[in-house]
């Protein structure tokens, strides 16, 4: 779980990184390449996100089955 919150916060980070940079280059002669590069970088960032949260949820439904598993077998 410590992974998946890091991989959060580097996202977080990134997004902040990205929004950053957006404000600062926005009135530039490169607000195209600028934006086309953004989109780029967000869709990396949202496909890792995605990443992340599935194997939270994975490992959620692990634990969880465990438990179950675990209070069954102590109710015997």
């Amino acid at each position: 779980m410590k992974n998946v919150d890091s991989k959060l916060l580097l996202g977080l980070v990134v997004g902040a990184a990205v929004g950053a940079a957006v404000g600062y280059l926005a009135a530039s002669d490169k607000r195209e390449q600028l934006l086309e590069d953004l989109k780029e970088v967000a869709g990396k960032v949202k496909e890792g996100f995605n990443t992340a949260l599935a194997k939270a949820k994975e490992s959620g439904c692990d634990a969880l089955k465990a438990v179950k598993e675990k209070t069954a077998e102590s109710a015997e």
